[in-house]
């Protein structure tokens, strides 16, 4: 402990000095870069290596340091994550860098345009070039007499005063990303442009593997080791026969961080020869491959100056008292720099992360949810063997990002589509940002763009100040794009959450964005300088449309390039538009009145169409597509249609297909010969039958293995019988980009075609496929990828053995199949977290064990016959609760999984006091004597088998049972929308916020939050079976709560509190098997509208109310089976039923609560 003691004390010295070390290590890799830079002559410098290592941040610091050093006279910075597709794109950028360009130039002709900007380039580097040189005038004998000074090697001030040169320092960074380096040197000219500035100096970024720009002019470059400089990172010196004289200490010495386990990067120099005749001449470049230096920096030491140098107080604080909590013996500090991988992007994230979360002013103490993960990422315990499959402070990071409380699961949208977008188009304005954030539909509904506008503009702020997004250059942001280590496991995935997909658009010809964004009169325009000040993109909502002429509002708009309507009541809508003929975006959201689209045909420039939510639309002519050729994205969800236009198989530039909830569409056209299809999302066309045509022996659609761009298939909740085939006999066919197939509650589904294809496929889902009996041993071959299948709720007797193939699969779910008795070898799923198969009553047997799932965290075998559970494993690579349900629903719950097996030996489960008699509680609360009418509710014991009811309302259907619900007051019944599981995170957001009746079922509670945040109407919610929930409501905003009249919770066993200062209008509060609960309202957010309170089996409840109040509105209050209920603490002059039964230590009497005035 001695040792232990005195390593903490000298981390903790470390520690106080972090901004100087951090300091210190940056201007060593400074003058290490310059060294190499300020030689004779051109001089090229590379820095290569993943994302999030840090080349940008050095080569910017090189920048000011060559600057304030004089070693350049000016330093200019591309960032090649810029389209720039002519000389006035890039020259634009340059006068504006250097400030002689506003940006706000409206001149129309770009010839004039470009001999301007150049014009004034030209005049600012001549001047600063002859002060260079001005500065660098002394005479030989001063010269000689400071090169005799013995601290000359070692003063910055005289090496500056001696070798300052008359230089440019151009930085390319992100070289080869979206721009090469060829493009600007050479075919925009700037290399000629500035030859004769001084000797070009050029540092250079770029992303590890990206290696086309190593080459110029087709010519290979050949590397010539050069060891000659020595590289001193952290006072360690690495130069070539010299040994360091300084002790390192034990954690510095380990291996510098390797990139994407690429070839190893040595320091090495080459010369490239270019020959141009418009240059009139050759120009030699030194070329040297510094990454190595930065490399070298990547240790745990700075990591930990890093991090401590970023924290604010309150991170500090937060981060001892986890210490304290957990008794370390090393600051947790240490244990985040460790488990970065030495990656200075994780640690970034991270630290701002933490600063973003003790910044809020409701901040105290973390979440449940925090404090959870927090506990599994950094807990001491960490085995020696153990190897994450992902950063674990970047996963860390990201999720803390979900628990966050800025409009829940569209902060989440937001995060994936910032990744997706840079990937395509790279660096962009955060207006326009913004405004596609709301054009994908993240904050549906839209009922007033401003709203939306400042939602997204709260999101922008908030991931720029976790670092996940970076401000480049003025308004220019871009991701970090270490995060795109992390895979999007989410069930819909971003192609599922968003409506258009527009980055595959925009960014396939320039100028092809939304342009300039302003934000204003509740609408959000783009002018086009090129135009004058005509509009060419517009965002507007129905209720801001309602205050305008519609035949004079869009007269005025003939430029008009870009059209986004959200719910506009016109019904001759399509009238107005028909002369719009420059749109190349229209999207029409939700306009109910519309019914025909017909006029739209003389668009022909659209490539982006979008009308959903049209449910007056019946019919489309069979040729219209035919007039629209250049149609890329196209949404047609929500419309009557019953078939779509044969012309669609025309559209050979279509890349996303996306016909949701069209709930009588009965067949698909021809699109298999649509190469650069990568989205077809047909999810809610319940009637939809086949893929092949109505009419027999037809060809239509039989494969599907032309598609090899398709990324997203999903025929959720559709009456397809069976599939296109994914391969072709002929030909050896790979579709690797699909990554989800979505077959979820495809009742009529008979049979998989041959799934080998499939080898990127992510996610399987065929839940609720209740025909499917047979899954065939070729589908799960070539799916290393795969890492969840859902084969819940299907009629399968038995699994192909090729399943045991599966090394990456994380989640097994085989829940309540019914037919399955056996399962083969599970041995080799190595990589399962979550493996449930609860509710399969045949269930007898299961090959093979858990034995080397060292990921594994719940085994859930409730409802089975399995008596003989496979071993569990020894040893676990994440630190996280275990839990594992026994088939008589016992469940075990330990911090490993030793633990969990002791239990087992000693016959010790968890206590389940209130759930041991879960059925027959259900059953008599369920057919409790007095409860009033009926209310539609979901899969409670006495209905198992029954079959189901389906309604339409407003075009959504759903699936319901009849069955009495407990303490809901209600004569009429209701129709409900189910939400089981995580379900409901992935539900339409226009079909949540329409919602005024809600049963969420088995549910977590991050997922049960964002879902609340878009039930934007409920009146009446049951809310049974969810997990991890300790503080109901806690983060759900006011808005979603504002309208609940009605809460029934059922078996909520975590549940501690509910946050019920928004429960302004609740009347009927139900709580019935919540055993940890002890108070129900705090007096300072008591629900004044409350009418009937009912509560049951409740051991540890003490308190209705905590201390004495008065509700004036309650009428009944009914208590049954709670030993511990000692008080009620309210006065109820209104109480006209009370029912205290089985309460041993309480006394009060009606009297007492209706008070003494009751005459």
């Amino acid at each position: 402990m001695k040792n232990t003691g005195k390593a903490r004390t000298e981390i903790d010295m470390d520690l106080a000095f972090a901004q100087v070390r951090q300091d210190e290590k940056d201007d060593t890799l400074c003058k290490i870069i310059m060294g190499t830079i300020r030689g004779d002559g051109p001089r090229r410098v590379v820095l290569s290596g993943q994302s999030g290592i840090g080349k940008t941040r050095l080569a910017k610091l090189v920048g000011e340091y060559a600057t304030e050093e004089g070693l350049c006279y000016l330093t200019l910075c591309l960032h090649l994550n810029q389209k720039f597709e002519d000389e006035v794109s890039l020259y634009e950028h340059i006068a504006f860098q250097i400030e002689v360009y506003d940006g706000d130039d409206d001149e129309s002709d770009r010839k004039d345009l470009l001999l301007d900007l150049k014009k004034s380039i030209i005049r600012e580097l001549e001047g600063k070039k002859r002060l260079a040189d001005e500065q660098m005038k002394i005479s030989d004998h001063e010269r000689r007499k400071i090169l005799l000074l013995d601290n000359f090697p070692t003063n910055p001030l005289l090496y500056k005063h001696i070798y300052t040169s008359s230089h440019i320092l151009l930085i390319l960074d992100d070289e080869g990303n979206k721009t090469s380096e060829d493009k600007v040197m050479k075919d925009l000219g700037l290399e000629s442009f500035l030859k004769d500035y001084g000797p070009l100096k050029i540092l250079i970024t770029r992303r590890a593997g990206d290696e086309n720009t190593t080459k110029r002019d087709g010519e290979t470059e050949s590397h010539a080791v050069d060891q000659s400089q020595g590289t001193e990172i952290d006072g360690e010196t690495k130069s070539q026969g010299a040994e360091s004289d300084r002790e390192i200490e034990s954690d510095d010495m380990e291996e510098p961080h390797d990139t994407r386990n690429a070839e190893k990067i040595v320091s090495h120099t080459t010369f490239e020869t270019h020959a141009d005749t418009k240059w009139k001449g050759k120009v030699e470049f030194h070329v040297t491959n510094e990454s190595q230096a930065l490399l070298n920096s990547l240790n745990e030491r700075n990591m930990r100056y890093l991090l401590a140098s970023l924290i604010n107080d309150k991170s500090r604080e937060l981060l001892n008292s986890l210490e304290n909590a957990w008794k370390l013996d090393h600051p947790l500090i240490s244990s985040m720099a460790r488990k970065s991988n030495s990656l200075p992007a994780a640690i970034v994230v991270l630290a701002k992360s933490l600063n973003c979360i003790t910044r809020q002013a409701t901040f105290k103490i973390l979440s449940p949810k925090q404090d959870k993960l927090f506990k599994e990422v950094l807990s001491p315990y960490e085995p020696d063997y153990s190897v994450s499959r992902n950063n674990s402070v970047l996963q860390l990071a990201y999720q803390l990002l979900e628990t966050d409380d800025t409009l829940k699961n569209a902060i989440v949208d937001c995060f994936w589509h910032s990744l997706d977008f840079f990937e395509h188009c790279g660096c962009i304005n955060y207006n326009e940002l913004i405004t596609l954030w709301i054009l994908e539909g993240y904050f549906d509904p839209v009922r007033s763009v401003k709203k939306a506008y400042k939602d997204g503009h709260a999101i922008l702020v908030e991931l720029i100040n976790r670092g996940i997004l970076k401000i480049q250059d003025g308004d220019i942001v871009i991701p970090e794009m270490a995060m795109n280590q992390l895979t999007d496991l989410r069930y819909h995935g971003l192609f599922g959450r968003s409506q258009l997909l527009f980055s595959r658009v925009s960014c396939r010809e320039k100028n092809k964005g939304l342009g300039k964004i302003t934000q204003i009169d509740d609408m959000i325009k783009t002018v086009n300088a090129n135009k004058g000040a005509n509009i060419c993109t517009m965002l507007v909502s129905g209720n801001r449309l309602r205050q305008e002429t519609p035949p004079k509002f869009f007269e005025q708009m003939a430029d008009l390039e870009v059209l986004i309507l959200f719910d506009p009541t016109l019904g001759c809508l399509t009238r107005y538009l028909k002369n719009l003929c420059e749109l190349r975006v229209l999207v029409i959201r939700n306009c109910g009145l519309l019914s025909d689209i017909e006029e739209l045909q003389d668009l022909r420039e659209l490539q982006v169409l979008e009308v959903s939510g049209a449910s007056s639309v019946v019919n489309i002519t069979d040729g219209f597509f035919k007039a629209l050729p250049h149609l890329q994205s196209l949404n047609l969800s929500g419309l009557r249609i019953k078939s779509l236009p044969s012309s669609i198989c025309q559209l050979y530039d279509l890349h996303s297909l996306i016909l949701r909830d069209c709930l009588v569409l009965e067949d698909l056209p021809d699109i298999h010969k649509l190469l650069n299809l990568e989205v077809l999302d047909v999810r809610g066309a319940r009637r939809l039958r086949t893929c092949f045509g109505l009419k027999e022996k037809t060809s239509r659609n039989r494969t599907f293995h032309h598609l090899t761009k398709l990324q997203l298939l999903d025929f959720s909740e559709s009456n397809i019988k069976r599939l296109p085939v994914f391969h072709d006999a002929a030909m050896a066919t790979n579709l690797h980009f699909l990554t989800r197939l979505l077959l979820r509650k495809c009742s009529n589904l008979l049979k998989l075609p041959n799934l080998k294809p499939l080898s990127g496929l992510q996610i399987l889902d065929l839940s609720g496929t209740t025909s499917l009996v047979d899954i065939a041993a070729v589908c799960f071959e070539q799916k290393e990828e795969l890492k969840i299948l859902n084969l819940s709720g299907t009629k399968i007797t038995k699994l192909p053995s090729t399943i045991s193939g599966l090394s990456n699969l994380r989640q097994l779910l085989l829940r309540d199949n019914s037919n399955l008795e056996a399962l083969p070898n599970i041995s080799g799923l190595t990589s399962l977290e979550v493996f449930d198969v609860s509710g399969c009553t045949e269930l007898h047997k299961i090959e093979g064990s858990f034995k080397d799932m060292s990921y594994l965290q719940e085994v859930c075998l409730s409802g089975t016959r399995i008596e003989t559970i496979p071993q569990l494993p020894d040893t676990s690579n994440i630190v996280c609760s275990k839990l594992l349900v026994l088939a008589d629903t016992r469940r075990l719950i330990h911090d490993t999984w030793l633990e969990v097996k002791e239990a087992m030996t000693n016959g010790i489960s968890e206590s389940l006091s209130s759930f041991d008699m879960v059925d027959r509680i259900q059953a008599t609360s369920r057919k409790e004597e007095g409860s009033v009418g009926e209310l539609w509710a979901f899969d409670c014991p006495e209905n198992k088998g029954r079959p189901r009811e389906q309604f339409y309302q407003d075009h959504i259907y759903m699936d319901v049972y009849r069955n009495t619900i407990p303490f809901v007051d209600t004569k009429n019944c209701q129709e409900v929308l189910e939400i089981q599981g995580s379900n409901g995170v992935d539900q339409d957001k226009e079909t949540l916020a329409k919602v005024e009746f809600v049963a969420i079922v088995d549910n977590s509670g991050s997922s049960l939050s964002s879902i609340f945040n878009d039930l934007k109407s409920v009146k009446s919610c049951w809310l049974e079976m969810c997990t991890d929930i300790e503080i109901l409501f806690s983060g759900v905003d006011e808005e979603s709560l504002g309208n609940l009249e009605t809460l029934s919770i059922t078996n909520i066993r975590p549940l501690k509190s509910i946050c019920s200062s928004s429960l302004k209008n609740l009347k009927k509060l139900s709580l019935d098997c919540c055993p940890y609960i002890e108070t129900l309202f705090p007096a300072s957010a008591l629900p004044t509208s409350l009418e009937v309170l009912k509560i049951k089996f409740c051991e540890k409840l003490e308190k209705v109310f905590v201390r004495e109040v008065e509700v004036p509105n309650l009428h009944t209050l009914c208590l049954f089976n709670l030993p511990v209920l000692a008080a009620i603490n309210a006065l109820l002059p209104n109480l006209k039923i009370y029912k205290p039964e089985k309460c041993p230590k309480l006394e009060t009497l009606m009297e007492d609560l209706r008070g003494p005035d009751l005459e």
